[in-house]
């Protein structure tokens, strides 16, 4: 008689970790989607016009435009001039020529694979990204710090909309040292 109770007792011990595994496998892709989604949001918020609310400096919109998340860094190598949509539009200075509008269009498709404890990088992938990004029209590093600025949500209020239950470990890359070593701040 012992020996049939020490069965069930296995058995629901076995069932109980089945639960709990699949508790923490709902979780675990319930997180996944909202660092997917988060991610999505964030591109989708730097590719804006910053003079409309947004967060990019536009001229063209080839900045704004070339905004790209990766597991890898995205590295600096568009030229507008290289794509057609982008090289027709004419300005002068640092204005628009008679006739013509920028063009925001998200180049690069985000992702919808992202997992948790991955590194993520959301980068420009324009050559003159550095010049742009300290633009008097760029909202960026504000979007960035908290959300100072016209724009609807800074990236704090975002991370907080996103993830309800605790807050992830999000830093922003900033100064790149002689070695090559880039700098992180947490937010």
């Amino acid at each position: 008689m012992a020996r049939r109770a020490q069965r069930r007792k296995r058995g629901t011990t076995l069932k109980a970790k089945d639960f709990a595994k699949g508790i923490g496998d709902d979780l675990k892709d319930d997180i996944t989607a909202d660092l997917n989604g988060f991610i999505r949001a964030v591109v989708s918020d730097l590719t804006s016009d910053s003079s409309r609310g947004g967060v990019s400096p536009v001229l063209t919109g080839f900045f704004a435009s070339s905004w790209k998340a990766d597991i890898r860094r995205p590295s600096r190598t568009d030229e507008r001039h290289n794509f057609a949509k982008w090289s027709k539009i004419q300005f002068q200075g640092n204005k628009l020529s008679p006739g013509y509008k920028p063009l925001i269009e998200q180049r690069h498709k985000v992702s919808t694979n992202f997992k948790i404890n991955q590194s993520i990088f959301i980068g420009n992938t324009v050559k003159y990204g550095p010049q742009a990004l300290v633009s008097p029209k760029s909202k960026v590093f504000p979007y960035l710090a908290g959300g100072a600025g016209r724009f609807k949500e800074g990236l704090n209020d975002k991370i907080d909309r996103f993830f309800t239950d605790k807050r992830p470990d999000i830093r922003v890359g900033g100064d790149v040292d002689d070695a090559g070593r880039t700098s992180f701040q947490k937010l």
